[in-house]
């Protein structure tokens, strides 16, 4: 009676609510990387770079655009073995950028981190992001085990709800750059 699985792959054996519980515990060590990221020092030719990387992004800045640029990091995420590394080095670049804005503007990156969660989009995106990842771990680790074939279905939909987190916030969080555009253009110092 002791375990009547036995013989069952490991991921057939991972149930919903231990994906979804893992993909919260991504979120949350995404944000900490983030935070982490936010409090490193950006060298002049850093600085100087993203700058130029942001003026770009903020000239013609919609949804779709935001929503292909996260979702194709998102899609990084799922390459096994290395995308969950992409993904941390992409989270800890935009925490140093972050950092940037909070020394340009004054405002603290904690500040900066929370205000992204309550107005929802980035608590969204970073679901998103927390989907891909998780989804990431455990396809590399079916390959190990040698069971990625019954994975495969599951890592469509976290594709699919991947997408679906990361419109959903690009959608908001192209409508509260718009509305809010003269505050982030001068506290970026643009």
């Amino acid at each position: 009676m002791r375990n009547l699985d036995r013989g069952r792959p490991f991921n057939e054996k991972l149930k919903p609510t231990n994906r979804i519980l893992f993909t919260i515990f991504a979120t949350i060590i995404l944000f900490i990387i983030l935070g982490i990221g936010s409090a490193m020092p950006l060298s002049g030719e850093e600085a100087k770079q993203l700058m130029e990387q942001f003026e770009d992004v903020m000239k013609d800045l919609s949804t779709f655009r935001i929503f292909i640029n996260n979702f194709t990091v998102a899609l990084l995420s799922f390459i096994p073995f290395i995308g969950v590394g992409i993904m941390g080095f992409v989270i800890f670049q935009t925490g140093k950028f972050l950092g940037y804005i909070s020394t340009q503007s004054g405002i603290h990156p904690a500040l900066l981190i929370l205000f992204a969660i309550i107005t929802v989009y980035g608590l969204i995106e970073f679901l998103g992001y927390g989907v891909a990842v998780s989804e990431g771990i455990i396809f590399s680790y079916s390959i190990i085990k040698k069971s990625f074939r019954s994975e495969i279905k599951w890592l469509l939909i976290s594709i699919a709800v991947s997408a679906a987190l990361l419109l959903a916030a690009a959608a908001l969080e192209s409508f509260l750059v718009n509305a809010f555009k003269g505050f982030i253009s001068s506290s970026a110092g643009i």
